[in-house]
């Protein structure tokens, strides 16, 4: 079996790496990255999957930043991502690929739904937050094409939504990072020129009372290969989270207790955005297929990040 992942080299593609070296070693995985094939351009794309003899896919890549990033490249990331699926779509259906992984958002969730928690039935319920509507809208796109293919081929393409995902290999850039790896980044160097500048701010963005969900990479890099290989029920879209929820103020606490910063030296910066205040969804789907998985500690995952990105500070994407 031969298995193509797009956004190899990205977090979740690395930790899917790490899986399969060690289990799997009797399929052969290809991890595609931005260098050997641009997603956006279509007869590029189709020309590397015809010589690929791909027979399952797991659809990572996107075009996607953290919270200001999104803010500012709200018609760029929507038409790149529009592309980059339908063109990884009709390469499938011209090389009969007739199963794979294809990962969507939280965010791609009603900013103002009917209920909380939200579920997979809610996805086109309402618009998105229109912080990161782009993004959210194509990936809204990439589940309505996805369905349609299966209904009309008979195909088994599983979207998966992830909530905030962290971790290893993750995108540490102070701008366009996502919430975890970008204030990791921020606290590290502020630590750094404590040297020269003792007083210092360790500075967190907005208000800190937004709620977030948080999945540690690792686990939904499980999650994704238990679906594609042993997974044979008829769901075709499934949130991926624990049962846990929390404000941005306590990760950020809780950040600043792994890389040993008081917290009380943390300053917030509340004239700057906070986004949307909540999206919570619901793993009540998830929980019935796997009803014994085990999720990585919020504490235990922080830990491990920060580990891994002080050890790797000069090769991480920043």
């Amino acid at each position: 079996m031969r298995i193509l992942v797009t956004g190899g080299k990205g977090m979740v593609g690395n930790y899917i790496n790490n899986i399969v070296s060690n289990q799997y070693k009797n399929h052969t995985f290809i991890f595609l990255s931005r260098s050997d094939c641009d997603l956006i351009n279509r007869e590029a794309v189709i020309q590397y999957f015809n010589k690929k003899d791909i027979d399952y896919i797991i659809h990572l890549a996107a075009s996607v930043g953290g919270l200001y990033k999104n803010m500012d490249n709200n018609i760029k990331i929507f038409s790149d991502n529009i592309k980059i699926n339908e063109n990884v779509l009709e390469a499938c259906h011209l090389n009969n690929i007739r199963r794979g992984i294809f990962c969507l958002s939280s965010c791609v969730y009603p900013a103002n739904p009917s209920k909380f928690p939200m579920d997979e039935t809610m996805i086109h319920e309402s618009p998105p937050h229109p912080s990161n509507e782009g993004y959210s809208y194509a990936k809204r796109m990439l589940e309505m094409q996805t369905r349609q293919y299966n209904k009309k081929y008979g195909y088994e393409f599983i979207c998966v939504t992830p909530v905030n995902l962290y971790g290893k290999y993750d995108n540490f850039n102070l701008r366009d990072g996502h919430f975890i790896p970008m204030i990791m980044h921020r606290f590290y160097k502020e630590l750094s020129y404590r040297h020269y500048n003792p007083g210092g701010n360790f500075e967190a963005f907005g208000t800190g009372t937004p709620l977030r969900q948080f999945l540690y990479a690792g686990d939904f890099a499980e999650i994704i290969l238990q679906l594609l290989f042993n997974y044979n029920g008829s769901e075709r879209n499934i949130i991926c989270c624990d049962n846990n929820e929390w404000t941005i103020k306590d990760i950020v606490y809780k950040l600043a207790d792994v890389m040993k910063i008081p917290r009380e030296e943390v300053k917030w910066l509340t004239e700057m955005s906070d986004g949307c205040m909540r999206k919570t969804v619901t793993n009540k789907k998830l929980k019935y297929i796997f009803n014994d998985f085990n999720f990585t500690n919020i504490d235990e995952g922080l830990e491990i990040t920060y580990n891994w990105f002080k050890e790797n500070y000069e090769i991480t994407r920043k």
